[in-house]
C-alpha cells in the first residue's frame, strides 16, 4: 500500500479478511517500519530543566556572559558615490543575570578580529568570570588564544602574583553543538537586536562610525527595555530594566535632578537603598517571573546506549539524514539526559535529543 496510513490498511484488509485486534497490528506494522518513522520525522524531547545558578543568583553585570554574533552586515569603505562594500559582524554580549546587552561591531569573525572586540568589552563592562557561547570556530579559538595567553602570562611571573591574578583565567563553557535551543538568552538578544536594527535601516548602507552609532543607540534601548510587567502599585509608574544595574535607572530615562544637597553620608546611604531596592524587584518582579514552563513540561523516555538514530539535517531531505548510534549519555544536574555521543561512519558526533529521531526497535514494540 506504499506506506499508507493504518485507516486505509485497515479497509483494506477488511475487504477480504476479519481479523480481531487489527488496529494495534497495523500500528505495530508502521511503528516498525524505517520509512514511516523517516518522514514522521518526530524528535525526542525532555523535560525542561530547571534555570542554570547563573541567572538565579544576583551578581554584577555581566559576570557571566554569553556571546553570539550577528550578520553579516554590509558596509561601506568610504564616502565616496559609489563606495566598496565590505562584510560586518555584530558580537552580542549578554549579562545572564540583568539580561543586559552590550554590541560590538567587527569587521570580521576571525579570532583576532573577536579579541579586539572582547578587549572593548572588558574596557567598558569588567572582565566577566564566565562566558557561554556555542560552538563557532571563532570563539573557539579565542578561548584557546585567551587560555594560552594566560598560561605564558602566569610563567613570567612570581607565585604569589598569579595566585593573586589566577581569578582573571576565563571559565569558556560551549553549548552542544546543533543545539541553539540551550543558548536561548544571547539568541533572544540577537533577534531583538536585528528587530530594531531591520526596522530602522531598511535597505540604507551606512560607514564604520554610522553603523556603530547606531548600534549604541540600539544597545541603549535594549538596556532600557521592562524585565518584568509593570508594578501593580498605582503610584509606581517605572519598571526594572537591565540600565537600573548599569547607571540606576533606564538608559533613555529623563535624568533625575542633583543631589549636591546631601551630604556624603547621606549620598552613600541612598545608593546602598537604591541598590537593595533594585535587588528585592529583580527578586520579586524578574526571577519568579522566569519559572514559568509554557513547553516541555513531561518526562520522555529515556534514550539507552546502543539506540539507533536518525540525525536530524536541516539542508537534508529525511531519506538522506546520517544514521548513528548512542555511544555515550550525558547527565543533567536534574538526572535526566539532554545531550548524547553518537558513533557515526565518520566518526564520533555530540547532539542534543531534540535533533535525534529514534527508530523502532523490537524490545519496545514488545513492551
Amino acid at each position: 500500500m506504499l506506506h499508507a496510513e493504518h485507516r486505509l490498511m485497515q479497509h483494506m484488509v477488511r475487504q477480504e479478511l476479519y481479523i480481531p485486534r487489527l488496529k494495534p497490528q497495523i500500528k505495530k506494522c508502521i511503528f516498525m517500519c524505517k520509512i514511516c518513522t523517516m518522514h514522521k520525522q518526530k524528535m525526542r524531547s525532555q523535560i525542561m530543566a530547571a534555570l542554570p545558578p547563573e541567572r538565579c543568583n544576583f551578581a554584577l553585570p555581566f559576570t557571566t556572559t554569553g556571546v553570539d554574533f550577528a550578520g553579516p552586515f554590509m558596509i561601506k569603505a568610504s564616502m565616496l558615490r559609489s563606495p566598496t562594500l565590505m562584510k560586518g559582524y555584530v558580537a552580542v554580549f549578554v549579562c545572564f543575570t540583568t539580561k543586559a546587552v552590550h554590541l560590538e561591531l567587527c569587521t570580521s569573525l576571525t579570532t583576532e578580529a573577536f579579541l579586539a572586540a572582547f578587549a572593548r568589552f572588558v574596557g567598558r563592562r569588567g572582565f566577566p568570570s564566565k562566558i557561554m557561547s556555542d560552538n563557532g570556530k571563532t570563539f573557539i579559538g579565542a578561548q584557546r588564544a585567551t587560555e594560552k595567553q594566560f598560561v605564558d602570562f602566569s610563567k613570567q611571573i612570581l607565585p604569589d602574583i598569579v595566585q593573586k591574578y589566577a581569578p582573571q583565567g576565563i571559565n569558556w563553557q560551549f553549548i552542544p553543538p546543533s543545539a541553539p535551543h540551550m543558548g536561548g538568552l544571547w539568541e533572544s538578544a540577537v533577534k531583538s537586536f536585528k528587530s530594531h536594527f531591520k526596522k530602522i535601516a531598511n535597505n540604507h548602507k551606512f560607514t564604520y562610525e554610522e553603523f556603530t552609532t547606531l548600534l549604541i543607540r540600539i544597545e541603549a534601548v535594549l538596556n532600557s527595555r521592562p524585565l518584568a510587567a509593570l508594578s501593580q502599585d498605582p503610584s509606581d509608574f517605572t519598571a526594572l530594566t537591565p540600565g537600573h544595574f548599569l547607571k540606576g535607572a533606564p538608559i533613555l530615562a529623563t535624568p533625575e535632578p542633583g543631589v549636591e544637597s546631601l551630604s556624603l553620608l547621606n549620598r552613600w546611604e541612598r545608593i546602598k537603598i537604591l541598590h537593595h531596592d533594585f535587588s528585592r524587584r529583580w527578586k520579586d518582579d524578574y526571577l519568579k517571573d522566569l519559572h514559568r514552563r509554557y513547553r516541555w513540561k513531561t518526562t520522555e523516555n529515556a534514550p539507552k546506549l546502543g539506540d539507533c538514530v536518525l540525525i536530524n539535517d536541516d539542508c537534508l531531505p529525511p531519506t538522506e539524514w546520517r544514521h548513528g548510534r548512542i555511544e555515550k549519555l550525558y547527565y543533567g544536574s536534574d538526572g535526566h539526559i539532554r545531550v548524547v555521543d553518537l558513533r557515526t561512519q565518520t566518526g564520533t558526533l555530540t547532539r542534543p535529543l531534540v535533533k535525534l529521531c529514534f527508530l523502532p526497535t523490537a524490545d519496545k514494540t514488545e513492551k
